[in-house]
């Protein structure tokens, strides 16, 4: 099992003054935090207009100033909305962050969390899957390439250039899509693809999914890979804290499990939580569940080291190989963000990699 920190930059309100620029220095403090402690990963998400839930907008500037203060820590995107984005750039600002990192970017992609995002973005959402995959063709072929030779799709006609930086992991960096509903886990096994998930199930539900993610990746049917190698990676990422009171843990981390599924007044979740959308029963199940119920469920994490080491448990026992922490959600404190950092590399790591 391999740990992870997941951010995306949320700011409830009341904001003060400088309340945005308060939450990018702590993301930052965390990060470094966070590879001290013995995390491997650090990933960040790309939002836009998503006000108080979000403020993630340009994760590369956030990665590239993080690739100058770690050394060891893998630096990832989750995600790269690729369908709202020119091919040449996001081949060149996925190449820049492996280069200032030296090697450490981690290559995830999708096409957008709900359609305000994309409509916003000047996309049609009904496009999104077919513009994501030739974008994602045509990066691919950037970095395989010392000179492109250029793309021609149904939505994209790129010309021949020369795509610069070059990445230092050749064929190029790790690639990993959003898997967010159930049944896009076995598609992320026949792409190749890790796979970058949510605990908003039970491990029992997910555990059929991760399943057939395993027996799609290992299939010797290679007719739907994408990438020059598979990466092999079943990763998801789950919302709590874990604190030396378990009581006060499992309260708090279960505060901001129900904060992030919708248990708030930002004024997106008419947009997120819209009735009949997938996250709005997510919502419902959380709302119908207690905070002891929402932890022996290892839905949301809370409660001491030893209480977060067996959610943990459970979750390898499902079949899962990264778990992500995103430990600065809602309204828990960046006291507490840190104090869980500190105690998950501390007590909760070493416990899985002995």
């Amino acid at each position: 099992m391999k740990f992870g920190i997941m951010c995306q930059l949320q700011m409830p309100r009341p904001w003060s003054a400088d309340a945005e620029r308060q939450a990018y220095r702590n993301a930052i403090e965390q990060a470094v935090a966070a590879e001290e402690a013995g995390f491997d990963y650090f990933w960040i998400t790309e939002q836009h207009f998503c006000i108080e839930i979000g403020h993630s907008a340009c994760p590369e500037m956030t990665l590239a100033a993080l690739s100058q203060l770690t050394t060891r820590i893998r630096l990832g995107f989750a995600v790269i909305i690729l369908p709202c984005h020119n091919p040449f750039m996001v081949a060149e600002r996925v190449a820049t962050l492996d280069v200032l990192s030296g090697g450490r970017a981690e290559f995830g992609c999708g096409r957008g969390a709900y359609p305000y995002i994309v409509e916003g973005l000047g996309l049609d959402p009904a496009m999104g899957r077919e513009l994501g995959r030739e974008t994602l063709e045509a990066v691919l072929g950037m970095f395989e390439h010392e000179f492109f030779p250029g793309y021609k799709g149904e939505h994209l006609d790129l010309p021949a250039r020369h795509v610069i930086p070059r990445p230092i992991q050749h064929p190029h960096p790790p690639l990993w899509v959003a898997a967010s509903n159930l049944d896009t886990w076995a598609h992320a096994g026949r792409m190749g693809f890790g796979a970058l998930g949510i605990t908003h199930n039970t491990p029992d539900e997910m555990r059929p999914a991760i399943d057939a993610y395993r027996t799609a990746i290992r299939s010797p049917d290679r007719s739907a890979r994408v990438g020059k190698f598979d990466n092999e990676h079943a990763g998801a990422f789950a919302i709590g804290v874990c604190l030396d009171d378990d009581r006060e843990g499992r309260a708090v981390g279960c505060a901001a499990a129900r904060w992030y599924f919708g248990e708030n007044d930002a004024e997106l979740n008419h947009v997120r939580f819209a009735s009949g959308g997938a996250l709005h029963s997510v919502a419902e199940k959380f709302a119908k569940r207690s905070d002891d119920e929402l932890i022996e469920d290892a839905r949301a994490i809370g409660g001491n080291p030893d209480t977060v080491s067996c959610q943990v448990e459970k979750w390898a026992g499902a079949g899962l190989d990264q778990l992500m922490f995103m430990f600065q959600s809602g309204r828990t404190s960046h006291e507490q963000a840190m104090r869980s950092i500190r105690l998950v590399g501390e007590k909760v790591i070493p416990r899985f990699t002995e």
